[in-house]
């Protein structure tokens, strides 16, 4: 697989924290479906309460595996389409690229604020070890997500020497 880097592409520039981005969620999703493979087949070794509590996490983390591999490679096709496009060599579509990888970020952790709340309310109300089970494993992966988004949204220090002052900068 070839690479798409311009000479412009730095290392606190938005395109390579999104390839930065997308490589973690992507060992995140792939940490997630082994996961959930381990937990499904352990919960055959043990009896039933637990065996439904395990087998309820471990297809939580098969769903949100999926869907977090889904989303880096999509996200890792559209940079990799911009790229392409010569977008890393414009300054405006540079920042405008930042700007909105910062918004969707900052968004998802709001979200990741209420799926935290719904592994809350499953393990609460749906009192069953199939309900522990389902709430526990949205619990660890609205967790995790929190976490990825929030420092990700927030951290962007590099596009122009600090977050969130101005479009980015490139040397030459």
């Amino acid at each position: 697989m070839r690479r798409l880097v311009t000479p412009r592409a730095t290392a606190g520039d938005p395109w390579t924290h999104a390839h930065r981005i997308e490589r973690q969620l992507g060992a995140w999703a792939a940490l997630s479906l082994v996961s959930a493979a381990a937990l499904a087949w352990a919960a055959r070794a043990w009896p039933e309460p637990p065996a439904i509590t395990l087998g309820a996490v471990a297809l939580q983390f098969a769903v949100w595996g999926a869907i977090d591999g889904a989303i880096a490679a999509l996200g890792a096709r559209d940079r990799r389409r911009r790229l392409a496009r010569g977008e890393a060599a414009d300054a405006a579509a540079t920042a405008a690229f930042g700007a909105r990888l910062r918004r969707l970020l900052r968004l998802n952790a709001g979200l990741d604020v209420g799926y935290l709340a719904v592994g809350v309310a499953l393990v609460l109300l749906w009192r069953t070890p199939a309900g522990l089970g389902h709430g526990l494993g949205v619990l660890v992966q609205g967790g995790f997500l929190l976490l990825f988004d929030a420092w990700h949204g927030w951290r962007q220090v590099g596009y122009s020497g600090g977050p969130d002052r101005g479009p980015p900068t490139h040397p030459g």
